[in-house]
């Protein structure tokens, strides 16, 4: 029997029996991994505050046979205020959920961990909008996977783009006016300007610990996001429970206000 560090973060956690849960951690080291943790779901455990979704851990695993088990996890970050805000805790979960269909096993994901780690944070601390982190979040993460939108020339045809131009979220990009008349999807095709280019290019270029580092006017940053969710719709071809849970909250927290 072996034993490995690795640093991550909860993304899920599914009770077995009375004593014991099953974890789906993302690692730095080791990708997406699922390990058994017993003794997690009892009061006394001391493991219990360390292995809820959204903390960030050291954990120490076991292996035998190919199967890990959780043997020790050090909390460093519980990301605790997320759970005291509604719409917090539920965005969070929008990340944490994408996060755990795009993670790879047994593969190197420091990466998407650092950008879901930035993305937490900056909720926790309010350290801008809700919707403004979300969309970031959305094109890095396409950008990582390899799927980053196209914003230097028409995805379709190569032609340089002009002041006019859609966004095609189907295939992944810009495309120039000419393609947007031969399009086979037209009723796709999003409205898009000249910032929101610029703010494309940069959250899908720029380092990671300035990814929210730029500014936008209302009117491009509302072509930005639509851009943002319906390509991460197009690239995994379903939504999620857990946007469609957001958005239901912030719907209410919005006619109750």
């Amino acid at each position: 029997m072996t034993a490995d560090k690795l640093t991550g973060i909860v993304l899920r956690n599914t009770p077995l029996n009375d004593s014991t849960s099953l974890l789906t951690l993302l690692t730095a080291e080791r990708g997406k991994k699922t390990v058994p943790c017993h003794g997690a779901r009892k009061l006394t455990s001391r493991m219990m505050p360390a292995t809820q979704p959204f903390c960030f851990c050291q954990f120490v695993v076991s292996e035998k046979n190919n199967r890990l088990t959780l043997r020790e996890a050090s909390l460093v970050e519980s990301f605790f205020d997320l759970r005291c805000d509604p719409l917090d805790c539920a965005l969070g979960s929008y990340f944490l959920e994408t996060a755990a269909e795009c993670a790879r096993e047994n593969e190197e994901e420091g990466e998407l961990l650092q950008l879901l780690l930035n993305c937490l944070y900056a909720l926790c601390h309010k350290l801008t909008q809700r919707e403004r982190i979300k969309t970031v979040y959305e094109l890095r993460l396409l950008g990582i996977e390899g799927s980053g939108p196209a914003f230097d020339d028409c995805v379709l045809c190569g032609r340089a783009i002009g002041k006019d131009c859609a966004f095609d979220p189907l295939e992944g990009g810009i495309v120039c006016p000419s393609c947007q008349k031969e399009s086979e999807h037209p009723a796709l095709l999003l409205p898009f300007d000249g910032g929101a280019r610029e703010a494309l290019s940069y959250i899908l270029t720029c380092p990671s610990k300035k990814l929210f580092s730029f500014t936008l006017g209302q009117g491009s940053f509302l072509k930005l996001q639509k851009a943002a969710e319906k390509s991460l719709q197009c690239f995994f071809e379903h939504s999620f429970d857990s946007l469609d849970f957001y958005k239901n909250i912030a719907g209410d927290f919005k006619n109750f206000m």
